[in-house]
């Protein structure tokens, strides 16, 4: 080991001592909240019997609980104990809409009698140690200041939608570059939590919650060493080669084991989490900051894992580096691994600053979660022969039942508290809890249990995952008074409908539909219905339509590196959601069937939004009749996870794509084929498109209309751009202005990166379509009658430079359904104006060809200079 260049040996990592630990090592986190009840969730180092009491107002002292709920934590390590108790209202009764409401806890180390409440005098969150050593501390970590509640508190969803106000976000990777966006919650709330009418509700988290394949060195090591005192015991893959073992497990070398052993296609997993300890602490560290070694240096770890490169550029201190980039060649090597980890340290700390913020905004707002790949690893089922791969060894099945076990416990069961609760509902729940309770969860009795419960396949057959039945279901629904929550399932209900490596239907078989999507009731066209699918259903046009599927066509491995599994690369699986999705509602005395969703997502690292007006005569795959539909996609991501790309499409906006899109289907018979004509340019004959299957897609050219026949379905896009930031007082959300400090130079800095800022939003317009830097989406609603409603999504981030986030980027979204079946035109205002994303310049060129599989020829004349553009499945 390297000398630390300050005179002494490079310190380890501080030991995890459990007895100065607090009891809560993570929690309390508000999750599930609807009328039947609330559902805390907590992380205890030692089991405890845990009574929760629900109290009706902000302020006041304490008055009958109106709901209460006992549980005893469930042992997933020798020092680690979760529960997610639910207190229920008495007498069947319903907590009250739109109204605050305070809560308490109590532990009891009697953890007998398990349904009986603690007594009122056991330690609560403000006792000493519970969840800090001084309970007046706890209060800052969970309570806000003056106005707000005395406990933590939240407030129930309200009975109209002109009420609602929640905030969605996803992708929050520690070291990622840039400030976390989660911890902007906690400053609105910090704001507004004093208002009862004006507080979010609740927080939507979709997707990569954790980073489980791109993970920093010094997270790693701290997930490993505090995992195994934790768990009380190491977990080792005893089918990996002995040398892979022994060499290749370490923070920062585990590339080669990913790729060779477990057949992983992330290309970042030097420090990939395998073991069912690193997932649990990850967990652990990105929710609660009771866990990270308080006043440590984690840059000094360097040479615990770079010796040879630490030793090379001569064992420095890391507030010495500066001094190091001018050296001889034979060292840039090392030094450029050494900036690097640099660079992640000092992002893990920007991330570190803020957990105290994040945990307390978690206390005091009701959660709900999903996840994406990254909860796995990147490219999680992206292909069959993905999953062939990966599930062909004993070590990569138990790697993905770690995962999912480690995501059951931490974020299922706050969203499907029954899952895990008596009656046949919760059986599988409970045999997962059982299993990980054992003292090693390797046995061969609890890790069959362990892969049935959490749905780990065998590989595929036919196109389709083979697993055992018994699985957890992960899709789930929530209704309240004024919206319903349907959060799909997109990652382990895949079907494979190509080759080996193409890209799958995120959802395909008809008994999933019926699971994720028919199963929750048609709320009307009065109601809101929120969907939260972590591939946003729409996309980016430039992304979709150009960049992956070129990627696609040109590169055997461009599935693996452009991550090509989109809704919209399986355009018959894209088509059959989007008709069962908005056909689903009941007709209407016109025969109509008409819905209004809202489609929230992450993923791409980019926020934006966009709307899709649907129309059909008779929709593909979906039940008969007429469809009115309005799918509005929002989309917030990254929180933490901002790069040079994003910053590029958020620069870029929608320059190179055209403001709306129209496509145009129909369902073609088996063995059939229809012609569609479609307008010509001036004086050219109508241009015909042959289409042979099933669903037929033409993309007319802007400004062109179809002859005939007329579409079966008519999809209408249009990418939205900012709309006035400024047209309603926001309090408290402008960034601070403070006096030029002493230093002339800084003083000029600071002034040159604000105007910079200015220049870059108010005149070249960045940001005012795409947001690629770290953001949170806060979304509202204008609910009048009939077709008088729209939906808003706030975009909070900030500038370079600036430490505080405010609203800066706003998108209305009008949400019409229509009077008929008419064909569908773009709202007034005239693109340009705020709203929709301005006009591109008119196409004067030849159009680009059909892809393969159509046939293109004009219905007269001369062969046309302008071809449709067409696309089957």
């Amino acid at each position: 080991m390297g000398d630390s260049g300050v005179g002494g040996s490079v310190p380890a990592l501080p030991s995890l001592d459990v007895e100065k630990l607090p009891l809560v090592l993570a929690g309390p986190m508000v999750r599930r909240v609807d009328e039947a009840g609330v559902t805390v969730f907590f992380v205890l180092k030692a089991a405890r019997k845990v009574t929760l009491e629900v109290f009706t107002g902000s302020s006041g002292p304490l008055p009958e609980p109106v709901a209460r709920g006992t549980a005893v934590t469930a042992r997933i390590g020798e020092h680690l104990h979760v529960v997610a108790v639910t207190a229920r209202p008495a007498s069947a009764g319903a907590l009250r809409p739109g109204t605050v409401h305070r809560y308490t806890a109590r532990f009891s180390a009697d953890t007998a009698a398990p349904d009986t409440p603690v007594p009122a005098g056991a330690p609560g969150l403000f006792s000493d140690g519970v969840v800090h050593a001084k309970g007046d501390q706890a209060r800052g970590r969970l309570l806000y200041g003056d106005g707000a509640p005395d406990q933590p508190s939240f407030v129930t969803p309200p009975d109209h939608p002109s009420k609602l106000r929640f905030f969605h976000a996803s992708c929050r990777k520690p070291h990622g570059p840039g400030l976390d966006a989660l911890a902007v919650l906690d400053q609105v709330l910090a704001a507004d939590i004093g208002k009862p009418a004006h507080r979010p509700q609740q927080l939507f988290l979709t997707g990569d919650q954790i980073y489980a394949d791109d993970v920093a060195e010094v997270l790693l090591h701290m997930c490993t060493q505090y995992g195994r005192v934790l768990l009380g015991r190491d977990e080792t893959f005893p089918t990996l080669p002995r040398e892979h073992r022994l060499l290749l497990m370490k923070p920062g070398k585990r590339q080669q084991l990913t790729v060779e052993d477990f057949h992983l296609t992330s290309d970042v997993g030097h420090s990939h989490l395998l073991t069912l300890g690193e997932f649990y602490v990850m967990y652990l560290l990105c929710w609660s900051d009771a866990l990270w070694p308080e006043g440590f240096d984690l840059r000094l770890l360097f040479p615990e894992f770079y010796e040879d490169d630490h030793r090379t550029i001569g064992s420095p201190h890391p507030d010495e580096a500066d001094k190091l980039w001018f050296v001889y060649s034979f060292r840039k090597k090392s030094l450029g691994v050494y900036k690097d980890f640099l660079d992640r340290c000092g992002n893990v700390r920007n991330f570190r600053e803020t957990l105290p913020d994040v945990r307390r905004a978690l206390a005091n707002t009701a959660t709900y979660m999903m996840f994406d790949d990254h909860e796995i690893t990147d490219d999680w089922y992206i292909a069959s022969s993905w999953v062939d791969d990966v599930c062909s060894t004993d070590h990569g099945r138990r790697f993905l039942a770690n995962g999912l076990a480690a995501y059951a416990v931490f974020q299922h069961w706050g969203n499907v508290p029954a899952a895990f609760g008596p009656g046949p509902e919760g059986e599988a729940g409970r045999e997962l809890l059982t299993a990980l309770a054992q003292p090693d969860h390797t046995a061969p009795g609890p890790a069959a249990v362990i892969a049935r419960r959490t749905g780990v396949p065998s590989g595929t057959a036919s196109g389709r995952m083979v697993r055992q039945d018994g699985s957890l279901p992960w899709h789930y629904g929530v209704d309240w008074p004024a919206h319903q929550l349907v959060a799909v399932d997109t990652r382990t209900q895949r079907v494979f409908r190509g080759g080996p490596k193409d890209s799958p239907a995120l959802i395909w078989s008809d008994a999933s539909y019926e699971a994720m999507l028919e199963s929750a009731p048609d709320r009307g066209t009065e109601k809101v219905t929120v969907l939260l699918s972590p591939c946003p259903v729409l996309g980016h046009p430039l992304i979709e339509e150009i960049a992956q599927p070129a990627i696609r066509k040109y590169m055997e491995t461009g599935y693996l590196w452009q991550d090509v599994e989109a809704w919209s690369h399986d355009e018959d699986a894209f088509q059959k959601f989007v008709a069962r999705l908005l056909g689903q509602a009941a007709p209407g005395p016109d025969g109509v069937r008409r819905r209004r969703v809202i489609s929230l997502g992450g993923d791409v690292h980019y926020g934006f939004a966009v709307r899709m007006r649907y129309g059909a005569t008779h929709a593909y795959k979906a039940p008969e009749g007429k469809v009115r539909g309005v799918l509005a996609q929002l989309t917030a991501s990254s929180l933490k996870n901002e790069a040079g790309g994003t910053r590029f499409l958020q620069n870029l906006g929608y320059a190179l794509t055209s403001p709306r899109a129209t496509h145009l289907g129909w369902n073609v018979p088996p063995g059939g084929r229809i012609a569609v004509d479609v307008e010509g340019l001036p004086g050219d004959p109508p241009q015909r498109t042959l289409l042979t299957r099933s669903p037929g897609i033409v993309k007319p050219p802007r400004g062109r209309k179809v002859l005939s026949p007329d579409p079966h379905w008519e999809c209408l896009y249009e990418y939205f751009q900012h709309d006035d930031p400024m047209a309603e007082p926001r309090p408290r959300a402008t960034i601070p202005v403070a006096f030029p400090p002493d230093d002339p130079s800084q003083a000029v800095a600071d002034y040159a990166a604000a105007s910079g800022n200015h220049f870059s939003y108010l005149v070249k317009g960045t940001g005012r379509a795409i947001v690629g830097h770290n953001n949170i989406g806060e979304v509202t609603f204008t609910w009048g009658a009939g077709d008088d409603k729209s939906v808003r999504q706030t975009l909070w981030w900030r500038f370079d430079g600036q430490r505080t986030a405010a609203p800066l980027t706003r998108f209305v979204l009008p949400l019409p359904l229509g009077p008929d079946t008419a064909p569908l035109t773009p709202d007034a205002p005239a693109p340009g104006a705020h709203g929709t994303a301005p006009e591109a310049a008119p196409s004067t060129g030849p159009e680009p060809a059909p892809p393969t599989g159509q046939e293109a020829a004009p219905s007269a004349g001369p062969e046309s200079l302008l071809a449709n553009e067409g696309t089957q499945a």
